[in-house]
């Protein structure tokens, strides 16, 4: 019963991260996607680097991938609604040269922020008793 429990606390824990995520990179798509045109082409080096610096600390922050793919998903979906006509024919992404750029930059900033993998640390010598630190131990000699 308690390996069904953890289990379920697991997956809560996951889905808030994906939960939290998807609202931050909301957040931040609809920033960097009105941005992105304002000066021509700092703009969109600016919400480019904006959206692959808040992709990278959401994946090194969070212990799990769910955080990094509901904020990639939160970022993509609003750029991509954006990118699409409204109900006058307005678009906040045009078929320009900087706006594909820039849809192109977050989908492949995301491809590759999401499948990269966690880069795990060497683990330490573990001590020969709970008492005695490793510096404390006799020097092996070649």
């Amino acid at each position: 019963m308690d390996a069904r429990r953890a289990a379920l606390s697991r997956l809560a824990l996951r889905l808030a991260f994906a939960a939290g995520g998807a609202l931050i990179g909301m957040l931040v798509g609809t920033v960097a996607t009105f941005a992105h045109q304002s000066m021509p082409p700092l703009g969109v080096i600016l919400a480019l680097l904006t959206s692959i610096v808040f992709l990278v600390g959401t994946r090194l922050a969070a212990p799990t991938r769910a955080g990094v793919v509901g904020a990639s998903l939160g970022l993509l979906g609003v750029a991509l609604v954006l990118a699409a006509p409204g109900n006058g024919g307005n678009l906040v992404v045009p078929g320009n040269t900087v706006g594909y750029v820039w849809l192109i930059g977050i989908v492949a900033a995301s491809a590759v922020i999401v499948t990269w993998p966690r880069i795990q640390r060497a683990p330490r010598p573990r001590a020969a008793s709970m008492n005695e630190s490793i510096e404390e131990k006799e020097p092996v000699s070649p």
